[in-house]
């Protein structure tokens, strides 16, 4: 009896004692536990979200510390209703034309092919043209870090150091540079063209052996198909992307709109294929800042060997540099755009901060009168984005970061 009395109250007090550990391991609603806490990262991935989305434009970011994706969000649209193909969302997977932030996936290309070669970034350009071009004057005093740099003398064929697109990138415009020729005054100053790394579509195919035959036709496809698959077995696939191409995918295209939007139909800026080098690849946001942080912030040697990392970063080739408050950037913007009545396009870029923090931001829309990133207090896509790190970092810090972002080249690119 007594034994029973027993057995039956260490029941209940087990019982009574299971009864408690279970409500104390469940949230009180009133006062649930926290969450994960809250980063740096996460406020500025807010900040930038916060900021973006009222706009109702297509848009995504990642943030990466290392190769760690700290923080990501997208939203809008990359085709809304009017178009043919229907709404559809702008999201981390969504391929958009990079613009100039191709130039800096060519100079990896470059590189990674001249540490295989044995050429030094000081060799002459003019070996490696095709031989049936006229070469003008002081052609053979250009060097690849000239083109680089954008310091090899060539303004363009109006001689005012407007940046020519589409004519003075494709075959037939870059052979009427080369045979123009430039001023000897004019080689050492800085003038953003983008034929400078145009002709890397030419180069690197004839650094790998390419036999020019003559026929401009001829040379000019295989070239291309040289150079786009040279990028695309050794910079691209060495991170893991597999898709990379300088068009639109087939029938999901991302449209390029206006801001504020009205009512009009999106850009589609097409096929680049016969101009990629200084812009043209399609990536994803997400590909990108693989691809970036893979590079610049890592160890990683499978693209460039650590060496060849310092020759970029020093000399600054197919980047731009700068100093924010909270310590220098490294950068490389995309610009691409249609002016009728109002601009439409894109607005891309890449940034390395301090301590291997990289950033890629698209948008797929442009201020519809100043032709910039679609802000409403007139800052481009670089301010934009170190402010919005810079506050972050203070409100983690919680010290005012004073001081000014000076850009060594703020134009857009």
């Amino acid at each position: 009896m007594f034994s029973n009395k027993v057995h039956r109250s260490t029941v209940i007090g087990l019982l009574m004692l299971l009864a408690w550990i279970t409500n104390s391991c469940q949230k009180d609603p009133e006062n649930p536990a926290p969450d994960q806490p809250v980063t740096w990262f996460d406020s500025f991935g807010k900040m930038l979200d916060d900021s973006l989305k009222p706009k109702k434009i297509g848009y995504a970011y990642v943030i990466l510390e290392g190769a760690e994706v700290r923080a990501s969000g997208s939203g809008g649209l990359k085709s809304r209703t009017n178009e043919a193909e229907g709404e559809k969302a702008f999201t981390l997977d969504t391929k958009l034309h990079v613009a100039s932030i191709s130039k800096t996936i060519t100079a990896m290309a470059f590189l990674h092919l001249a540490a295989q070669k044995g050429i030094k970034i000081t060799d002459k350009i003019a070996p490696y043209l095709p031989p049936a071009w006229v070469k003008g004057q002081n052609i053979n005093q250009i060097t690849f870090r000239d083109l680089m740099t954008h310091e090899s003398g060539l303004i363009g064929l109006a001689n005012t150091c407007t940046n020519g697109a589409y004519s003075e990138n494709i075959w037939w415009g870059l052979q009427q540079l080369v045979q123009k020729g430039i001023r000897a005054s004019n080689r050492g100053k800085y003038c953003y063209q983008n034929a400078n790394f145009g002709l890397f579509r030419i180069l690197i195919p004839a650094i790998l052996g390419y036999s020019f035959t003559g026929d401009d036709q001829r040379d000019d496809e295989q070239t291309q198909q040289r150079y786009m698959a040279y990028v695309q077995q050794n910079v691209f696939e060495k991170v893991g992307i597999t898709s990379a191409v300088a068009d639109q995918p087939p029938g999901d295209p991302t449209y390029a709109y206006t801001y504020p939007s009205g009512l009009e139909s999106g850009w589609n800026a097409g096929d680049f294929t016969n101009t990629v080098g200084a812009y043209g690849w399609h990536l994803t946001p997400r590909e990108t800042g693989k691809l970036f942080a893979t590079v610049f912030s890592t160890t990683d040697q499978r693209i460039l060997t650590t060496a060849w990392k310092d020759t970029l970063l020093t000399n600054g080739l197919a980047l731009f540099s700068g100093t924010m408050p909270d310590g220098s950037i490294r950068y490389h913007d995309g610009w691409w755009y249609l002016r009728l009545a109002q601009y439409q396009g894109v607005r891309t870029v890449w940034m390395q901060f301090p301590d291997n923090v990289t950033v890629v931001l698209f948008v797929n829309a442009l201020h519809g009168t100043r032709g910039y990133f679609p802000s409403d207090d007139g800052n481009d896509i670089v301010p934009y984005l170190t402010r919005a790190y810079t506050l972050a970092r203070a409100a983690k810090t919680g010290r005012k970061m004073g001081g000014t972002l000076t850009l060594e080249h703020p134009e857009p690119h």
